[in-house]
């Protein structure tokens, strides 16, 4: 027996007449003895006069005593007695179908058509009877007073053994089936056979379905005859009768009474030894207090009086039965809320907590999530996650002896892998055996524990929408009020992100261990799903959770996630609290692990330099010490991209900062860094930057020189790699202090980094001459003089569209660059000379300034270094006094050449180089002052080889010319054009008539003196020019 749902009580005992039928009309008990008499017995507490008031129950301890008797009730023995609660009426049938008025016990009435009837059934909510006589049905109507109306008469399929009514319809016993007829229609429904050993049994159940009796087994249907509940009632034997007390279906058997379950499966709840007694149902009225069975033999009167609902739960919750025991929990009446909510609370708990310990995860917090349990206490089940440090976990309940700190794992883990490893130590002898049973173990395990978190993390995700969002209105709470209070936003935002992160740990410290708020429930409840998900492989639901609003506790998630090896959801938790440090940190750790062991493509890529890089491109210039703190690993691995990360971050970090930490941490990639600002961005490189630039190539290039000339594979005119980016940076450079770089350069090389830094200083004349007589290559003097030209052509524009320069402003310098080249080529002797002049020049000066370095240690106060730098200023006029000279006379040094020329007689064609100045004469014909160049030839040159240079230069004047008599004519023409119009509008007539008004003021032109539109309107002239100084009208003509 599991518990006990009815306590057997004996109501009458020796009855001085054979019992023959039984009743119960509140606290009354109608006995119908076989003599046709009823005997009316009442409890002691009650009075005649107060039946009307007494309550509807037989108490436990009451004793019935013999209250009335009604000699000749009914004339023949009554075989079926009902009670009507609702409409106080006494339903009997002995020779046919009779009703009384209670509690009178008035006959009411005789229904003589249902002589012979076998059985009847009553419906009380309609008011329908209908009475079985042999194959006839007949069906009355209760009018709700003293009168029944036949309603209908209808054929029955076959003899009825059985009936109840299910909505408007019947359900019929018949021999070997049931059939539902409907009484309107009078249309039968075929339902299924009835039991080979059993008659018909046909119950109606207080839901308005049908229990029908298949041998042993009741089967459950609907109105329509389908089947509700898949198996039905077994009972232990053939019941010869069932009466329904819900939630209890109670079955005489042979031997004993059996009481099992109406809801599925249908256990078996109590056996009750009454063999000799006969079960009766009572009537309608269902009572959660009173007796609703009653079972008498032919002298005794037993009642089933249901044990009360909270005895039952108790009983059952003790036998862990929980679901029998939150069903009967439904059904305590409404007064009861507040018992029935504590109850089920407490039941919902125990259950979970049971279930937790078979290892039934899901449903165990299915139950936790019903009741009030705390989140705390849950997670107290879980001791593998880790929790904020402000949180004081809850001890073991009573199905959770062992304590988290002495379990190694959940203990339902542990208790089920050992009833795993148990069930297979039987069959595991061998070495190889035991070790496949370990693995086995092992495995089984991590599936429990997956399954465990899985059931976790639904749980959790259930609990946080609605106090995730509360925490979160409470968020926006603080926020409001922060700004009301001091009235800055900027303030409230502050106190926004401190509210956030105080809510983390709790604002009282020790006080909000044992009672947590909204956002510390919050903090433990991300806390602890984040962690869920990770251990049951639900990676993208936890990187979904942490990308959003979250309130996980960075250190207690960091710890889990770090043993666990879960770096990307660590990294986007730290991204999510801002920590910049920490992400980087981890970063740089998984970028140097991935390059010590071999990891996936995926990894790699999510973890490597790239993901760094990324990162730090996301925080902008705001923090540079941060970004160069945590680009030291990739300086080292991967210059190049670190090198594109300082160019690219927006905002751009300052380049000093930078240069600084690279000048300190790697020297060698300066100038990579330098080159990449300066084409990335050029306007963040300054003047001292670049003069650390071009002074850091220079070293490289003097090193690689001295490195090949040691081998002697020195060729000056053969450009490396370093050479070719060294002339790359001084071609784009234009900040760095060119004299300075000058003094640097060795005397016997180089000569085309010289010529480029010459150039940069405007030396012209000396870069050439690096060009033509030290390299001799031509080709790149002539690509000297291109750019020259073509710099100076473009600046002369933008000048020009500035507006800074006039009309008869002219830069003759750069235009004759080619006639300097040629003066080169037609006087090396003297260029050469010139050159070498320059250079002691610039010798002496760098050994002037050593030596005025090495005095300047040995003097003392502003004197001394005052005087070396009038003596350097001297030598760097000794230098460039030819140029000087030059550019105080107003002519460049091809116009000064000539004039020399030609005081000098021309040039003399010894040691010229006549090929290349005629080479130069012929590509750059429309770039060269003809008349100078002509004039520099020698004397002795011959006119056929000037005719590669003449020929185009005559043909373009020539068209030149005619373009221009064609122009002169045109405009002639248009001038006569213009002309002939000018003739016709003066000769213009515009007739006057006194009806003629002005077209603004409306009056009459008369005689005033007036102007005329080209479209022929007339205005008085004064109109005109006051309009016209108000607006801007079509010109007039004043007539």
């Amino acid at each position: 027996m599991v518990h006990s749902a009815f306590d057997v009580k004996e109501l009458l005992r020796n009855c001085p007449v054979k019992i023959d039928s039984i009743g119960l009309w509140r606290a009354r008990l109608l006995v119908l003895c076989i003599d046709g008499s009823l005997r009316v017995y009442a409890a002691d507490r009650t009075f005649p006069e107060e039946l009307e008031e007494e309550p509807d129950v037989i108490k436990k301890s009451d004793t019935l005593q013999l209250h009335d008797t009604l000699i000749g009730f009914a004339k023949r023995p009554v075989s079926c007695m009902d009670v009507s609660p609702s409409k106080k009426l006494l339903i009997t049938l002995s020779d046919a179908v009779t009703v009384h008025k209670l509690p009178g016990f008035d006959a009411v009435a005789y229904l003589t058509k249902t002589k012979g009837a076998s059985l009847y059934a009553w419906d009380e909510k309609l008011g329908l009877l209908c009475a079985a006589k042999q194959k006839r049905l007949i069906v009355f109507q209760h009018d709700g007073g003293r009168e029944f109306s036949e309603v209908k008469e209808i054929a029955a399929p076959d003899t009825v053994k059985s009936m109840a009514w299910c909505g408007d319809s019947l359900c019929l016993g018949i021999r070997r089936e049931y059939v539902i007829m409907n009484i309107t229609t009078g249309v039968c429904i075929d339902v299924f056979p009835c039991g080979r050993i059993a008659s018909p049994l046909v119950v109606p159940l207080p839901n308005g379905e049908l229990l029908l009796g298949k041998d042993n087994v009741g089967v459950f249907i609907d109105q329509n005859g389908k089947l509700t509940h898949p198996g039905g009632i077994t009972w232990s034997e053939v019941p010869s009768f069932v009466v329904i007390n819900a939630p209890y279906a109670v079955a005489k058997l042979s031997r004993f009474i059996e009481v099992r379950y109406l809801r599925s499966p249908h256990s078996l709840v109590q056996m009750l030894p009454l063999r000799e007694m006969q079960l009766l149902p009572s009537s309608g009225y269902m009572t959660s207090s009173g007796p609703h069975v009653l079972v008498s033999s032919d002298t005794a009167v037993y009642g089933l009086l249901p044990v009360p609902l909270g005895v039952q739960i108790v009983q059952l919750a003790a036998s862990r039965n929980f679901d029998e025991a939150l069903a009967l929990c439904k059904l305590l009446p409404a007064e009861e809320a507040a018992l029935r909510a504590a109850k089920e609370d407490d039941i919902h708990i125990r259950y979970g907590h049971l279930l937790f310990e078979r290892g039934e995860y899901t449903q165990a917090m299915e139950h936790f999530s019903v009741s009030s349990m705390d989140l705390t206490a849950i997670l107290s089940l879980f001791p593998s996650v880790k929790l904020p440090s402000f949180v004081s976990m809850h001890t073991s309940g009573p199905f959770l002896e062992a304590s988290a700190s002495e379990a190694s794992s959940d203990m339902a883990f542990t208790q089920a892998s050992s009833e795993y490893v148990d069930s297979m130590d039987g069959n595991a002898q061998e070495p190889d055996q035991k070790e496949e049973v370990k693995e086995n173990m092992s495995w089984y395990q991590e599936k429990q524990k997956n399954i465990a978190f899985n059931a976790l993390a639904g749980f959790l995700m259930a609990k946080r929408v609605a106090l995730v969002g509360k925490a979160q209105a409470e968020d926006t709470d603080a926020a409001v009020a922060a700004m009301v209070q001091h009235k800055c936003i900027g303030n409230a935002s502050t106190d926004f992100r401190r509210a956030k992160v105080n809510s983390k740990y709790g604002e009282t410290g020790i006080e909000m261990a044992t009672e947590y708020g909204t956002r510390e429930l919050a903090v433990i409840l991300d806390t602890a799903l984040v962690q869920a998900m990770l251990v049951s492989q639900q990676s993208s639901a936890a990187m979904e959770l942490l990308q959003g609003p979250n309130y996980c506790d960075v250190n207690a998630c960091e710890e889990m996630m770090l043993e666990g090896r879960h770096y990307r959801e660590l990294l986007q938790l730290y991204k999510y609290n801002e920590m910049h440090q920490k992400v980087l940190n981890l970063l740089n750790h998984l970028a140097v692990e991935s390059d010590s062991t071999s990891v996936s493509i995926e990894e790699s890529q999510q973890h490597g330099p790239d993901a760094i890089i990324e990162y730090l491109k996301k925080l902008g210039g705001n923090d540079p010490l941060l970004i160069l703190k945590s680009s030291a690993w990739l300086l080292k691995s991967y210059p190049v991209k670190a090198m594109n990360l300082f160019t690219s971050i927006n905002p751009p970090l300052p380049a000093d900062l930078v240069n600084g930490y690279i000048k300190e941490h790697a020297p060698e990639l300066q100038a990579m860094y330098l080159e990449n600002v300066m084409i990335n961005d050029p306007k963040n490189l300054s003047s001292k930057l670049q003069n650390e630039l071009v002074i850091a190539y220079l070293e490289k290039v003097l090193e690689e020189r001295a490195e090949l000339q040691s081998q002697g594979r020195w060729d000056e005119r053969e450009l490396t790699e370093v050479r070719k980016t060294f002339l790359a940076v001084l071609e784009n450079a234009t900040a760095y202090n060119s004299e300075d770089l000058l003094k640097r350069f060795p005397l016997d090389g180089l000569h085309e980094e010289r010529a480029m830094v010459l150039g940069q200083m405007g030396q012209h004349q000396l870069a050439l001459t690096l060009y033509a007589h030290k390299l001799h290559e031509p080709e790149l003097a002539l690509k000297y003089c291109d750019r020259v030209f073509l710099a100076s052509i473009s600046g002369l524009k933008n000048r020009e569209l500035a507006g800074t320069v006039g009309k008869q402003t002219v830069d003759k310098g750069p235009a004759n660059i080619y006639l300097s080249l040629l003066q080169l080529y037609l006087n090396p002797r003297s260029a050469i000379m010139e050159y070498d002049r320059s250079v002691r020049g610039l010798t002496s000066t760098r050994n002037a300034a050593s030596q005025r370095v090495g005095s300047a240690h040995k003097t003392k106060g502003h004197v001394a270094r005052k005087i070396a730098q009038i003596e350097g200023a001297e030598g760097m006029k000794q230098s460039l006094s030819s140029n000087e000279s030059a550019a105080e006379s107003g002519k460049s040094e091809g116009e000064d050449f000539v004039e020399r020329a030609n005081q000098n007689g021309g040039v003399q064609s010894e040691n010229a180089m006549l090929d290349e100045a005629l080479n130069l004469l012929r590509n750059r014909w429309d770039r060269i002052d003809n008349a100078q160049a002509l004039r520099l030839l020698p004397s002795d040159t011959r006119l056929q080889l000037l005719l590669p240079f003449l020929e185009p230069l005559l043909r373009k004047s020539s068209e030149a010319r005619r373009n221009l008599s064609v122009i002169r004519n045109l405009l002639r023409s248009e001038n006569l054009q213009v002309r002939d119009e000018l003739q016709k509008c003066r000769s213009r007539v515009v007739r006057v008539t006194s009806e003629r008004t002005c077209s603004i003021c409306h009056k009459r032109i008369g005689s005033s003196v007036f102007a005329v539109y080209p479209n022929g309107t007339l205005v008085h002239f004064v109109c005109y020019r006051d309009k016209s100084n108000r607006s801007s009208p079509p010109p007039a003509i004043k007539l």
